[in-house]
Formats: C-alpha cells, structure tokens, sequence
C-alpha cells in the first residue's frame, strides 16, 4: 500500500480502532462510556507522532515529552472519574401522570464525597423512544451539596412507559475525553390515559342532579324533632316548643351530588375508538375526583367502588393497563349487575364503550366513543 492511499485511509482505521477500544472497555466497565474529542483526536495523533520519532532516534527529550504527554491522558482519564463517579441522582415525578400532558420530573443531584468536589459534569436524560437532551450543567458541586434540576416531558401513550439511563457526561479536565457514567433508568411509569375538560363535562352532561342528605346544619328544613343534647340552641323551634311544652329543633338537609358511576365496556378490537372509549372514561373520573363529586369505575374485570385517592389512582392505574377483550364469566355479568343497581339507586350513571352496548338501565347515558 502506498503512503498516500495509507494516509486516506488512516482516520476510518483510527475510528475502527477506538469503537473497538469503547466496547472493551464496556465489557470492563458497563456503566462508563469513553470518546475522544477533537482536541483529544489531535493530541493522540501527537502523542503517537512523538513516541513514534522517540523509538526511531533514541533521543532522551522525546522520551521526556512522551512520558508527559502520557501522563496527561492517564491524570484525565483519574480526574474525569473521580468528577462522576461520587454523584447520586434521583428522579421525582408527581403522582398523576398523564398521556399527552406536559409532567415535571426533578432531578436532584447530590455529591455523596466527603473531600473532592465535581466540575463540569453535564446532565443528559430522555424518555423511551425519544432522543436524550441535556437537563443541567453542574460547573462545581462541593462536597455533600445538592442541587435539582426540572425538565418537562410528554408521554404520548397510556401504559408503563419509562425513562431512558441517565448520563453523567464530563470533559474535565482537559477537554482530551468525553467520559459519561451511565445511571440505569429507574422502574417505569404507569402514565394514566389522557383526560380533557371538555369531553368530561360533555360526557356527564344530564347528570348534574343532586339529593338530599339530612343534617344537623344545611340549607333546607325538611321537619322538626326533639332536641338532643349535642344540639345547637340557636335551631329551636320556639313557638312550636312552647305549644307541646317540650323543646323541638328544626329537622335540615344539605344538598350533597348524586355519585357518578361509569361502566367502561373494554370489549372489541384495539384501536382509535377504544383508546378513546379510554380516554372517555379516564375523563369522567378525573373531573368528577377534581369537582369534588364521587365516581365510581366498573368494568368487565374489575370494578373500583371506594371513594378515596387511592382507590381513584387504582381506577386510573385500571385504564392504563386496560387491553381489549371478551367479557365472559359470571364475575363479569355480576359487575355489570351491581352497576345496573348503582344507576337504578343514583338515578344515573355513564356507559362508555367504543362499540354496541346491551340493553342499559333508565337513567343512564351512553358514551360511544
């Protein structure tokens, strides 16, 4: 081979040889990634020039400024390490995720070293099926501080979706390396169907009525009775106490919403229609929950009757998950059953669904999606 076609084809030798380089030392290290810079392409070539021309003429100076340089990549390669490797990293996100809507993730970063600060050390983190992009810089973490970083990110679908491994990138200290301590991403993330405002109070539209509740204090007399001790003297009926001689409080009510309860249909093929049948019903629990009314979720497989946040993010963690199917059994016609009862006793109630529905009670609303 000639020198000039040795030289042309020197530089794809050279990257052939590095990316050989890279997956050993993964093989070594599987949380460490090396590449060099341009500067460190350049002062490598250097290096290799110098230790080259000290083999062919034996001079003691190009002994000298080899060993040197040497020693500098060594130092960076120490020091670069040393500026990753004492970081913990911790992701937070809030305990409502939805598809289609921005989510804050903080990122708190601590250096757990006692006696070496961090510099330059650029922070890169990204979502499944999307590229990483850098979420902070730390110039300078001293020993045992902390810092936290906020990014924005949409998830464009329901399910477990998770986040890619977080990089630690570094060039310190000469800029010769890019050193990235990679950080395994976490557990995924149960990302709850998409809600909207307007489809939700769309959907429950006709069933905004209410009942009446009895209480000691509302807005409503709905009779008298007999004063007990716990009573308020001020809700004594006077001249109905003085005409039996015994004393008589007035009977009131307060006007409580009626409880929503929603049958999501899950059977069919997968599709547009029954993402939106989801989306649907995850609309309708959501807004009841955020208006302060109760809602109750039932379905083909399950069925979520209580009241409180938790049985609200279990409803919702229901819906991600949710695939199409058959409903058979009697476990499924039981928790149709109990829904059919719930409407009768409410006087109202939603069935979602992205296909036929059976023969629903008075009172309900169907939702096809």
């Amino acid at each position: 081979m000639s020198a000039a076609a040795w030289l042309r084809t020197a530089p794809v030798r050279a990257r052939r040889w590095t990316r050989g380089v890279e997956v050993w030392t993964q093989r070594i290290h599987p949380h460490r990634r090396l590449h060099l810079t341009r500067e460190g392409w350049f002062f490598l070539l250097v290096t290799i020039a110098i230790g080259m021309a000290a083999l062919n003429t034996g001079h003691n100076l190009f002994y000298l400024v080899f060993a040197m340089l040497v020693s500098l990549i060594v130092v960076s390669g120490l020091l670069s390490e040393r500026a990753v490797r004492h970081l913990a990293i911790e992701r937070r996100l809030p305990a409502e995720v939805f598809a289609r809507s921005a989510v804050a993730a903080e990122l708190r970063v601590r250096n757990r070293s006692r006696r070496w600060a961090s510099y330059a050390v650029e922070i890169r983190d990204g979502i499944e099926g999307e590229e990483r992009r850098r979420i902070g810089f730390l110039d300078r973490l001293d020993p045992g501080a902390e810092r936290s970083f906020v990014s924005l990110w949409t998830f464009p679908r329901r399910g477990r979706r998770g986040f890619r491994a977080l990089h630690l990138v570094t060039r310190f200290p000469f800029g010769l390396f890019e050193k990235t301590r990679i950080v395994p991403a976490g557990d995924p993330v149960v990302v709850f169907p998409a809600v909207s405002g307007g489809a939700g109070r769309r959907s429950s539209r006709g069933l905004e009525g209410q009942a009446l509740r009895k209480h000691r204090s509302g807005e409503e007399m709905i009779g008298l009775r007999r004063k007990l001790a716990d009573d308020d003297p001020r809700r004594i009926h006077w001249r109905v106490s003085a005409r039996i001689g015994d004393w008589m409080v007035t009977e009131q009510a307060v006007s409580v919403d009626r409880p929503l309860a929603i049958f999501f249909d899950g059977r069919g093929p997968a599709g547009e229609a029954f993402e939106a049948a989801v989306a649907a019903a995850a609309t309708l629990l959501w807004q009841s929950s955020r208006g302060g009314r109760t809602a109750c979720l039932y379905s083909w497989a399950a069925s979520f009757v209580d009241d409180s946040p938790q049985a609200l993010r279990a409803a919702l963690a229901f819906l991600a998950e949710v695939e199409a199917g058959a409903a058979d059994g009697a476990a499924a016609e039981e928790r149709f059953r109990a829904w059919r009862i719930e409407v009768e006793r409410s006087g109202g109630g939603v069935f979602v669904t992205a296909g036929e529905a059976p023969k629903l009670p008075p009172g309900a609303v169907l939702r096809v999606a």
